[in-house]
């Protein structure tokens, strides 16, 4: 059952002159993760219109941190898109051909299995030591949240609470990734013997 997270008291006007209640409404996704989008409620009755999801993170509090950024033109502009008609559904694209003669062969195929890969993109730790904080901040910002889950998935990255003002889910994975660094690389400097490959024990 989705959430109110937020409901504005000030009216939001559509171009035609009608008068809404802008609510932000949250669920819980089976990942962990919070999903929101907008509803807007006609003030003289009738059905509610809403938005896709504008922003999914990793908790209800930062639901809120993103929800108090938001502007009257954000709304507005919000408003338009879920009165907006919806667009017709594109055209499926066409299958891939199977025929030998459009040059599809076996190699063809084992190619593309080959690039994909389980494996973690990059080791935090040895770009941390490496290169330092803002190199590996740069490399995690470029990846996206699938691939910062390998990461810390891959690595161990344990749950440490952190002051986490990230505004997307890909910035709070990889201040969680950082913190997951610092705190092992400070670990293994005050103990010489600890020579796990993981950031965990």
């Amino acid at each position: 059952m989705p959430d109110i997270l937020v409901q504005f008291d000030e009216p939001q006007v559509s171009t035609d002159g009608r008068m809404f209640t802008a609510q932000i409404m949250a669920s819980r996704l089976p990942t962990g993760v919070w999903e929101a989008w907008m509803e807007f409620h006609p003030r003289t009755g009738g059905d509610p219109v809403r938005t896709e999801t504008v922003t999914e993170q990793l908790s209800q509090g930062d639901l809120r941190f993103w929800a108090a950024g938001l502007t009257r033109a954000d709304l507005k502009a919000a408003l338009a898109r879920a009165l907006a008609p919806a667009e017709p559904a594109a055209e499926p694209a066409p299958e891939p051909s199977t025929d030998q003669e459009d040059g599809a062969d076996e190699n063809t195929v084992l190619d593309t299995n080959r690039l994909r890969n389980d494996e973690p993109v990059l080791d935090p730790v040895a770009v941390y030591e490496r290169s330092g904080e803002y190199i590996l901040r740069q490399e995690l910002r470029a990846l996206d949240a699938r691939q910062l889950a390998d990461i810390i998935s891959g690595h161990g990255i344990e749950e440490i609470d952190v002051l986490d003002l990230a505004r997307t889910y890909e910035d709070a994975l990889a201040e969680r990734i950082v913190a997951g660094v610092q705190h092992s690389v400070a670990r293994k400097r005050t103990d010489p013997a600890r020579t796990d490959a993981g950031i965990t024990k």
